[in-house]
């Protein structure tokens, strides 16, 4: 009977606790193991990350600019411009595959037996790819992290990505090397706030608005299509591959400038890659003369923040080929 009455008197005092602190407990923190992730998804951590799977490219390099030994291979096979870029004990990786919205080239019995603690989504922040973290951790069994990979959003996601390796410090540091990039983007564009965005086309294999984040923070709008009558857009920007030399048609159109994107080791102008804020510098620097950083100067630091790789004036010349820059 006093068990009986004991437990009653707790039943009775939890319930007073609920009823007078309703919020209490929805205001406790989260236990250390538990992460919401960018698409609101509650995951559960190991209690130690050293190896990721990244199931894209561009969350492969991210990843390997803060710890290169925790990624446990490469998308794809590595291009000879790639293989440049990475450290020697790293081009020997597996090749693991890519799991977004649309390839589906992941080999899950080469992602399992690496044994990462950590899968990697870093993508756009939709619904689409919450779906897909989760059906990405049912599947392999292992926690799926969805980080965004919006520009605005990557210094959050560095400094992460950082804390969750371990290198606190390499994602701070990282982190600041893209706000101040940032930062010096937005200062420029509030000067230039009473003109129209400046209108491009660009030659690629994606549909147009592919690149509009990138363009808005550059102050330019894609123009989709001309018939080669005016009015014509201020430039036009070429993915390296993606048709065969187009210039001379263009040319006869009446257009002249004509930029090739630079795309050493990736392309420069790709929607959630680090690569982007080289793309963004490159954008400023061809299409606004006032513009006063040096671009070359950029691209020397970023390789060498990021991938710990010296630029030499050759490849600085074979990188900026065609890209409207004069050095």
């Amino acid at each position: 009977m006093g068990k009986g009455r004991q437990l009653c008197q707790a039943a009775l005092l939890v319930l007073l606790f609920l009823l007078l602190f309703p919020k209490a407990l929805s205001d406790l923190p989260l236990p250390s193991d538990y992460l919401t992730d960018h698409g609101g998804r509650l995951v559960a951590l190991p209690p130690i990350v050293q190896k990721i799977w990244a199931t894209t490219e561009k969350g492969t390099f991210l990843v390997y600019a803060l710890e290169p030994d925790s990624i446990i291979g490469w998308n794809r096979g590595l291009s000879p411009e790639l293989e440049f870029a990475i450290q020697p004990q790293y081009r020997d990786l597996p090749t693991v595959g890519t799991w977004d919205e649309t390839y589906q080239t992941m080999q899950a019995g080469t992602v399992l037996e690496q044994k990462p603690d950590l899968i990697l989504h870093y993508a756009p922040a939709d619904s689409a790819n919450v779906a897909l973290a989760d059906e990405i951790q049912e599947i392999l069994g292992i926690p799926a992290l969805l980080l965004d990979s919006s520009v605005k959003a990557l210094p959050d996601v560095l400094r992460l990505v950082g804390q969750l390796l371990g290198r606190e410090v390499r994602g701070q540091a990282l982190a600041a090397f893209v706000e101040n990039q940032l930062a010096q983007f937005e200062s420029f564009q509030r000067l230039q706030a009473g003109y129209a965005p400046i209108p491009v086309h660009i030659i690629s294999s994606y549909e147009p608005g592919h690149f509009d984040e990138l363009l808005e923070l550059a102050g330019m709008i894609e123009m989709p299509q001309w018939n080669s009558q005016p009015p014509l857009p201020d430039f036009v920007l070429i993915m390296p591959h993606s048709v065969f030399d187009p210039y001379g048609d263009i040319e006869r159109d009446g257009h002249r400038r004509i930029y090739q994107i630079p795309s050493f080791p990736c392309t420069w102008l790709e929607p959630g890659s680090i690569f982007s804020l080289l793309g963004l510098e490159w954008l400023h620097s061809i299409a606004y003369p006032s513009y006063g950083n040096d671009l070359p100067a950029t691209y020397k630091a970023f390789m060498e923040v990021f991938f710990q790789l010296n630029i030499t004036p050759e490849l600085l010349e074979w990188t900026l080929r065609r890209s409207g820059i004069s050095y």
